[in-house]
């Protein structure tokens, strides 16, 4: 099991989104790598953005290109097209890539707003669960 808090596959990540995606300008990892807790069979999760939205392609190259380089599946998120609770996770990952700092706080400020409209559904949903599992 890795501990460590910086993943092995980090430097990789960073050179293969560097050299063969420019465009992408904020990288986090998250998941198990991201907290040192990973198996050796646990894939790599990454959220990504750019200016604008991957296409499918550039996502399948990007999941290809990254799966070469670090030799662990690939869950991919593009951090401009996620929704509320993915983008309420990648805030507590590891950012492995930030070249485009006015990119990063718009992420952050999406993130931030969404997940503050998103809220108060949320607290009903878990309410509603909570009820239908112990009645209460």
């Amino acid at each position: 099991m890795e501990t460590s808090k910086t993943p092995p596959h980090l430097h990789q990540i960073i050179r293969t989104v560097r050299q063969r995606f420019p465009e992408i300008g904020v990288a986090f990892l998250f998941g198990s790598l991201a907290r040192g807790n990973s198996r050796p069979d646990s894939d790599l999760d990454l959220g990504v953005a750019g200016i604008r939205p991957l296409s499918a392609e550039q996502r399948f190259e990007l999941i290809l290109a990254l799966s070469e380089a670090v030799g662990r599946p690939i869950d991919l998120i593009d951090l401009q097209t996620a929704g509320p609770l993915i983008l309420r996770s990648w805030l507590r990952g590891q950012r492995v890539l930030a070249t485009d700092h006015h990119l990063l706080a718009a992420l952050i400020i999406r993130s931030l707003d969404l997940t503050t409209d998103f809220e108060p559904y949320r607290r009903r949903i878990l309410e509603y669960r909570r009820k239908a599992w112990i009645g209460i």
